[in-house]
């Protein structure tokens, strides 16, 4: 009997308290927002990265292509395997390499660099694990009589360009004066992505 009459008296104390105080229930209102805001952000695009290394790649031709190619005297071009359905193509010329994506019968330019490229690796950038966007080193060439990319380097950056359906993603990040340009290029990418449709 004492126990339940004590019980009504705590629990009258608690009904009463919770009226009375507002800080209470502001505070209980307050820790709740984090919650729902937790939950709102599982449905948010998550940015990641891979990479494509353009140290070990094959050719970019058949066997017969090959054969064709070294009677004509043309040059076969690398092939390295890329990501969604892409794959980064280099072109020779006789002083240069053209670099491209490409995909079936899409092709994106990520244009000339020497014949002698200086570049090990590309970085595509990535939306929920899909690709919309590809982050490559490029150089500049202070030119010469024979090649658009010879003589000195004069400058050095990040390419990020978007692939198909992002083909409005074209910016540059200069290397040189950038804190942490491989950051800077992607928080670029990932922006770019963000402000599509608004």
């Amino acid at each position: 009997m004492r126990i339940a009459a004590l019980l009504a008296t705590i629990m009258l104390a608690v009904v009463s308290l919770g009226v009375s105080n507002n800080t209470s229930i502001t505070s209980a209102r307050e820790f709740a927002t984090p919650i729902a805001f937790a939950g709102s952000a599982q449905g948010a695009t998550r940015f990641s990265s891979a990479h494509t290394a353009l140290t070990k790649c094959g050719s970019g031709m058949t066997k017969k292509e090959e054969k064709e190619a070294e009677e004509h005297g043309s040059d076969i071009p690398t092939r390295c395997k890329g990501r969604g359905g892409y794959d980064v193509f280099i072109y020779y010329t006789a002083c240069s390499s053209n670099f491209s994506l490409e995909k079936g019968e899409e092709s994106i330019s990520l244009g000339i660099q020497e014949l002698n490229w200086k570049q090990k690796t590309v970085e595509w950038r990535m939306a929920n694990a899909k690709p919309f966007a590809i982050i490559m080193r490029v150089y500049d060439y202070a030119g010469n009589e024979e090649c658009v990319t010879g003589g000195k380097i004069t400058g050095e950056s990040l390419l990020i360009r978007g692939l198909k359906g992002y083909e409005d993603i074209d910016e540059r990040v200069k290397v040189k004066g950038t804190p942490n340009p491989n950051l800077k290029a992607r928080e670029l990418a990932d922006k770019a992505f963000q402000n599509r449709g608004r």
